[in-house]
């Protein structure tokens, strides 16, 4: 920060001022020393030499009028987003000798408030609304030379390159796109040079910082948009390449059809292609050329097939598009099967589980740790091999182990490896460790809640210093891995109750995604319950089985499934398994979940439901039974507990040839 400061103190300001007015002359009159001169402002000044510009200006141009100022501002996505921050910061700024701006990439200035008298006298420099104070109009000054350098600078005094405004100190800090990195704009902060002060600078700073996190969240609103829109693009085109784009055209995800395809026209990778041949720019081309429609069809000439563009809105506004090869179908055997994507083995369309697909195509491609919360059973490793094999590490190795599997005297050797020697037993060549055997690719840590407290300060150096020492030895080894655990705990409980390192856990808890238990996504369960009895009769060689409505309707509606998406499968498959007459009935279950099936409250509402679902006789029966037993015979509480009438009740045991007891 002290390179971009001018002044550091209100001290001594008569003089600073007038050493930099020295300098500026000597400057000017061919005595071209950068070392009394800051690096910034010297540099700028070179470039305002090289422009032509006049040091003997007295103010910028003049402004834009009023309409097409009011236009800019209309048009700017950065005023939408910054135009609470700012108002909260003129608070601050009107009790004091500042006025606060906010200008475009162009250095026009869009919005302006603060002391009424300090604007009285900006006016005369023409510091005003619609008025445009870059590096090319006016010289070295905060607004123009942030823009240039992309780095918040303090202005002070002479050290503007134009003469008329040496009586002004500006500070400016870029605001930037969250993702491009691009200068959308600046905050700056302007008063007269009595009033210099350090801290204006930080104030710029932080309003930057502030906007840019609003741009951030944004940003991530819409990525999640796009993810979930390309997740349903892969599916509705299972024999295409699909493409998702940011609103710039650059591409965000792509399908294996895509990636295959690109790489047998060009021989290289989609990301290196788009980037040559500047893809973007041809597709924003036809986009700006196209009657404004939601899908219009384009013809990309480095592919040399057709393709159809699907924009993608969020509020009204497009924050970027699909890209569909529909020629690239014919790159691909008649009879191939459906594409083999990582998420093919994830079924599931409820929002709950779309949302976690969506979280871990966005951060697939970062290098920071991936913690996985999920109750066992939801699938944990199956995200977890997802994440790597749409990942840029997809061509390393996926190494798995479970913390809470491996004993605990033998974890050490098990995660970091050792030299030869180390112990009896131990391999005479030694013994790499997962980190080693993950080393550019990923480490997945299953059940991390389960690693022993002692040993998760070793965890916490190797996850800092990237290398490891092997047990026996002293060479520490350095390992690219990335790191993605998962675990059934609370561990921020488990901290608190001194558990787990805090250090530890905030070392992995860099990225959190929950994997939702099977009861919270039901919609997904008929699903499941179809592709595992598939699976299952194939394996099997049995025909395809059917359940038996009130079965059906018990599995997905009622029972909580503790177990999840496992116990759903272990379920099915005994199902199967047991199934005699093509149909799946309650007998056909494990005993755990007939129990809960024949004791449902559920079950006993189903028995006297007047529509169409009826359970079988004997179902019945023995549920009436069940109840009698449960009230002790006692008719007058069977039939409450029912919801029906003693008379009702008295036919269903006679229908049955069960005795009345009370």
């Amino acid at each position: 920060m002290s390179s971009q400061l001018a002044v550091f103190s209100s001290k001594g300001l008569f003089k600073h001022r007038k050493r930099l007015e020295e300098t500026r002359n000597r400057f000017l009159f061919n005595s071209k020393d950068p070392s009394s001169i800051r690096s910034t402002v010297y540099d700028s000044w070179i470039r305002c030499l090289q422009s032509g510009i006049d040091p003997r200006r007295k103010q910028t141009d003049d402004p834009l009028n009023t309409e097409d100022t009011a236009n800019i501002i209309r048009r700017s996505k950065l005023y939408d987003y910054s135009i609470a921050t700012l108002n909260d910061l003129l608070i601050q700024a009107q009790e004091t000798n500042y006025i606060l701006t906010l200008c475009d990439s162009q250095g026009r200035i869009i919005f302006l408030g603060g002391n009424r008298h300090v604007k009285q006298q900006a006016e005369r420099i023409n510091f005003v609304l619609g008025s445009c104070w870059s590096e090319e109009s006016i010289g070295t000054n905060a607004i123009g030379t942030c823009l240039k350098t992309g780095y918040p600078v303090q202005i002070f005094a002479a050290e503007h390159f134009c003469e008329g405004i040496h009586d002004w100190v500006c500070s400016s800090s870029p605001v930037k796109d969250p993702v491009t990195k691009e200068v959308l704009g600046v905050i700056d902060v302007t008063g007269s040079w009595q009033d210099a002060q350090a801290h204006s600078l930080g104030m710029a700073v932080m309003a930057s910082q502030v906007i840019e996190y609003k741009l951030y969240e944004q940003t991530i609103i819409a990525r999640s948009q796009l993810m979930e829109n390309y997740i349903s693009a892969i599916l509705r085109y299972p024999h295409n390449g699909v493409i998702v784009l940011d609103a710039a055209f650059n591409p965000i995800q792509s399908n294996q059809f895509a990636r295959r395809f690109v790489n047998q026209i060009s021989g290289q990778n989609l990301e290196r292609l788009w980037t040559e041949e500047g893809l973007n720019t041809c597709l924003l081309h036809y986009h700006n050329s196209e009657p404004k429609n939601d899908e219009y069809e384009v013809f990309i000439e480095q592919f040399g097939i057709p393709a159809v563009i699907q924009e993608i809105y969020l509020n009204a506004q497009r924050i970027g598009s699909m890209l569909i090869l529909s020629g690239s179908k014919q790159k691909t055997p008649a009879k191939s099967a459906p594409e083999n994507t990582p998420w093919n083995k994830i079924l599931g369309k409820s929002g709950s589980i779309r949302s976690a697909m969506t979280q871990c195509n966005m951060v697939a491609d970062t290098n920071v740790p991936v913690l996985l919360f999920g109750e066992s059973g939801s699938g944990k490793e199956l995200f977890a091999r997802a994440i790597h094999q749409i990942s840029d590490r997809r061509k390393g190795p996926f190494v798995a182990i479970n913390c809470g599997a491996v004993p605990k005297e033998l974890l050490a050797s098990e995660l970091f490896g050792y030299d030869p020697g180390t112990f009896t037993g131990a391999s005479k060549t030694g013994r790499k460790g997962k980190f080693e055997e993950a080393h550019q690719g990923t480490l997945f840590l299953d059940e991390i809640g389960e690693m022993p407290l002692g040993f998760q300060v070793h965890l916490l150096r190797v996850l800092q210093e990237r290398e490891v020492v092997r047990l026996g030895g002293s060479l520490p080894i350095p390992v690219d891995v990335k790191i993605i655990a998962a675990t059934h705990h609370n561990l921020e409980h488990l901290v608190n109750e001194g558990q787990f390192r805090a250090d530890c856990f905030y070392r992995l808890h860099v990225v959190s995604i929950t994997i939702p238990p099977l009861r919270e996504r039901r919609e997904d369960i008929p699903l499941l319950i179809d592709h595992f009895l598939d699976q299952f009769a194939r394996k099997y060689d049995k025909p395809l089985p059917k359940l038996e409505q009130t079965v059906r309707e018990f599995l997905v509606k009622v029972y909580r499934w503790p177990g999840n998406v496992r116990e759903l499968q272990n379920c099915l498959e005994h199902a199967v398994l047991f199934c005699m007459n093509g149909t799946i009935l309650r007998e056909d279950l494990p005993k755990s979940i007939q129990a809960k099936f024949i004791n449902s409250p559920w079950l006993m509402d189903n028995v006297y439901d007047p529509g169409p679902k009826k359970l079988s006789i004997c179902h019945e029966k023995e549920v009436l039974l069940k109840l009698l037993q449960d009230s002790g015979g006692n008719l007058s509480a069977a039939a409450r507990q029912l919801g029906v009438a003693r008379t009702t009740l008295y036919r269903h045991l006679e229908k049955y040839g069960v005795g009345k007891t009370r």
